[in-house]
């Protein structure tokens, strides 16, 4: 296992160190749920392993976070890049043999999830549906801005491929409005637009 940069914390925070949520199993809890002594939920990720142990990160999260894993509506790697994050080291008996404080971006990649992993290969990200009009045309980059959209999101960045940029272009020539149909992209703000359909 690799050598940790961080400081020292106090491994009672997180014992027992028993799972309230299986998210994830393979041979053993991968990711999954646990309630710190502070009363805190947190996700907690496997990392690494050796013969005598288990690394997991451990993040602070929120049941909303947690339904957004199931939906699609984050990757796991996203999930886990918090603010706040601890590395513990954890016999295969299940007793913690010590904790350390940690920058997120100081956990080396291949000890991460990839970029865009979803919580179950069998999910998929999720789907919007929106209405509005199509603004800020970047065709170098194919993306737009999807504006004067009802409700307390009042724009999207949609990124498009040839077989929508006819449509596309045609919309915001017009300046018409439009209902789109897309799937966000894991780990963006970005959301890929599928379908595009004009509002009488």
């Amino acid at each position: 296992m690799w050598a940790i940069q961080g400081k020292p914390a106090d491994a009672k925070r997180f014992a027992p160190f028993v799972g309230r949520e299986v998210l994830y199993d393979f041979d053993g809890p991968r990711i999954f749920t646990l309630v710190d002594a502070e009363g805190e939920l947190n996700l907690v990720y496997w990392s690494d392993a050796d013969e005598n142990q288990n690394r997991f990160v451990v993040v602070p999260t929120a049941n909303t976070i947690i339904d957004s894993l199931h939906a699609g509506g984050t990757s796991v790697f996203a999930a886990l890049n918090q603010p706040r994050c601890w590395l513990c080291d954890v016999s295969h008996s299940g007793q913690i043999n010590q904790c350390w404080r940690v920058d997120f971006d100081d956990i080396p990649s291949d000890s991460l999830p990839a970029l865009g992993t979803m919580l179950l290969p069998t999910i998929e990200p999720e789907l919007i549906d929106l209405e509005g009009r199509v603004r800020e045309l970047d065709k170098d980059r194919r993306s737009f801005e999807l504006r004067e959209i009802g409700g307390p999101v009042p724009s999207q960045r949609f990124a498009f491929d040839d077989s929508l940029r006819e449509e596309i272009y045609q919309a915001f020539d017009d300046e018409v409005r439009v209902k789109l149909a897309g799937r966000k992209l894991p780990d963006k703000p970005v959301v890929m637009a599928l379908a595009l359909s004009r509002v009488d």
